[in-house]
């Protein structure tokens, strides 16, 4: 029954899961049709403005001609009516199969012809393009118009002629509507587009899909969008319906600012919606499969993760019972693998963890014989210096020598006692979480400069040089204080007892953007590779405690360690066997913003406190 409720809620989750998702393609599918719609906009933009870009540069090239002929024209003033006309029937405007006859009109609007009939004189006074060079445009292009000779619709295409500010005549050719398709490429930048251009009144002057309409034909409707297009505006239209080919349709129209015209182009939304209904019917069916696919896999899946299920539970209920021996036998390439495999090595780190603890429960043994070792050798001292003491004649001349001696050593493993008890009360604070941690934004660098410039004395008895080095004078950083005396005499402490006379510590701050780093690097006796690892575990030494080199409880560095992370900063060694070793803190670089005031740092290290830390060093 139980099984059969799994298979059951697996299917119902794998079909719940398809219809997010088949809401999602729905969505998906009406999104592609928007972005196709706004992709086909910025097509159609991209051709209106090479159409432009086209148009309004072969105008530049018939201007640039005739201006050239216009001055060699005005340069030869002794030139009849006659002669003009004789030399611009020698001459023609060709570009590919273009050819273009060149007129010449005079500064009152008259041009003069042998073309057709002789002497035929046109008054063009009358023409938007005569009167615009007459006041004052050097370059003008006349609207959609019927030739007066041939009766064929024209562009006029003028440049006026001037010299020293005078106009002296009018260089006039005309471009035949059917020449269009010379100027404009034949092959279409977009197979779904129609594009082409109008002139300033509204007119089609050239389409790229019908080019031989009247005149009356050729008139847009009021409410176009190119209206605003000729008011220098680039407008773009995403449903509109066509008067060229009776569609709805996708229009972008450019400007064309230097004469006032404007380009067009336009998309059918029918082809757009014919292409995405193909999509839209393909998606379906894939959905639909996919639901009947999804079905079959479901009764597998089911099927195997019920048995992988089984095994999984059997398997827990021995671990339960003690037996982690077992494990679940499931296979990397069964449907639950991964959880099987983790089910394994869970048991196995379970496992593990039992060895660990009596491996812990063996090495706290250890400890408490290592200190009841270390707590019983500065006791019995310090009992055997009061016994001398109080055997010692008063009266000996070598009373005051002895005296000093004894109470050295007395203190000296007082100091030992007490830094042991120390450490152990302040490991058993950070496990209960009764650590005071109290930060103050204060001067990390004074602060670790004052500590080190303390324990001068130290290093001279053992003839150690002592660098502090910064690159940084001041950095103001949240921290406690207290603790990172704690921290910073640990580790001078640790390298003036590893590190031989003549040697040198080297204590280093560089201030980075996330950090402050502070290293305590020694020339000493250095770490092993392989105990770099366990270095700052607890009750870990590197050496023996009865290796009377350098005694300790191997609690130091894990207190330290502790100590920083309280800080929320980090702690790592470096070292090379028998060369060097350096310890890196790495502290947040961040202030408190609730504290206003800066702990005050001209506070003295405390002495006592220092000679508790280097209570193990003997020179």
């Amino acid at each position: 029954m139980k099984s059969k409720n799994i298979r059951l809620k697996i299917i119902y989750i794998i079909f719940v899961t398809l219809i997010p998702l088949s809401i999602l393609k729905f969505i998906d599918i009406q999104k592609q049709f928007n972005e196709s719609i706004e992709n086909q906009i910025e097509v159609n933009s991209d051709i209106a403005e090479m159409l432009s870009n086209v148009f309004v540069n072969f105008l530049e090239r018939i201007w640039d001609n005739q201006y050239t002929i216009g001055i060699s024209i005005t340069t030869h003033t002794n030139w009849s009516n006659a002669s003009i006309k004789e030399y611009l029937n020698k001459i023609k405007y060709r570009d590919n199969n273009l050819d273009m006859q060149y007129y010449w009109a005079t500064d009152e609007g008259i041009i003069t012809t042998d073309l057709y009939s002789d002497n035929l004189e046109i008054d063009i006074r009358d023409t938007t393009y005569f009167n615009e060079i007459l006041s004052g445009k050097e370059k003008a292009v006349g609207n959609l118009q019927h030739s007066i000779i041939s009766k064929e619709l024209i562009i006029p295409i003028a440049r006026g002629i001037r010299v020293d500010g005078k106009l002296k005549g009018i260089v006039i050719n005309t471009l035949n509507v059917n020449d269009m398709e010379d100027i404009i490429p034949l092959n279409k930048p977009d197979d779904k587009s129609t594009y082409g251009i109008i002139d300033k009144e509204g007119t089609y002057v050239y389409c790229s899909i019908k080019n031989d309409m009247s005149l009356e034909e050729r008139k847009i409707a009021l409410d176009s969008p190119s209206i605003m297009a000729l008011k220098g505006q680039i407008v773009r239209t995403s449903a509109r319906y066509s008067n060229i080919e009776g569609k709805d349709k996708l229009e972008v129209n450019f400007p064309l600012d230097e004469i006032g015209w404007s380009a067009f182009a336009v998309t059918s939304i029918e082809e757009l919606l014919i292409d995405n209904r193909q999509t839209f019917t393909k998606d379906i069916f894939v959905l639909v499969f996919f639901y009947f696919i999804s079905f079959i896999i479901a009764m597998f899946v089911s099927n195997g993760l019920i048995r992988s299920i089984d095994k999984l539970k059997d398997t827990a209920y021995k671990v339960i019972k003690g037996d982690l021996t077992i494990r679940t036998e499931i296979e990397n390439d069964d449907y639950l693998g991964d959880v099987g495999q983790a089910f394994d090595s869970m048991i196995d780190t379970v496992s593990e963890k039992v060895k660990e603890v009596e491996e812990y429960n063996e090495l706290k043994s250890q400890f408490l014989a290592t200190m009841s070792h270390e707590l019983k050798t500065p006791l019995n001292i310090i009992l055997g210096c009061v016994q001398l003491l109080e055997n010692c004649d008063i009266e000996d001349e070598e009373f005051e020598s002895y005296f000093n001696k004894y109470i050295y050593m007395q203190k000296q493993n007082s100091y030992r006692l007490l830094r042991l008890i120390n450490n152990i009360i302040d490991i058993n604070k950070l496990e209960t979480n009764h650590f005071h941690f109290r930060p103050m934004n204060n001067d990390i660098v004074k602060v670790v400069e004052d500590i080190t410039m303390s324990i001068v004395e130290y290093t001279k008895l053992k003839n150690i040089n002592i660098i502090f080095d910064t690159d940084i004078e001041e950095k103001i950083i949240a921290f406690d204080s207290d603790m990172m005396e704690r921290i910073i005499l640990n580790l001078l402490s640790n390298a003036i007892k590893f590190t031989e006379a003549g040697g040198k510590i080297e204590v280093n701050i560089k201030n980075t953007e996330e950090v402050v780093m502070i290293s305590v690097r020694d020339s000493g006796v250095g770490i092993p590779a392989d105990k770099l690892h366990m270095i700052f575990d607890r009750f870990s030494q590197v050496d023996s405690p009865l290796n009377k080199r350098a005694e300790g409880s191997g609690i130091g560095l894990h207190l330290v360690k502790a100590l920083v992370e309280l800080h929320e900063g980090y702690i790592s060694v470096e070292s090379e066997l028998g060369q060097w070793t350096e310890f890196i803190i790495g502290l947040p670089n961040k202030v408190l913003d609730e504290f206003y005031d800066i702990e005050d740092s001209n506070n003295p290290v405390n002495a006592e406190k220092i000679r508790v830390e280097f209570s193990d060093i003997y020179v």
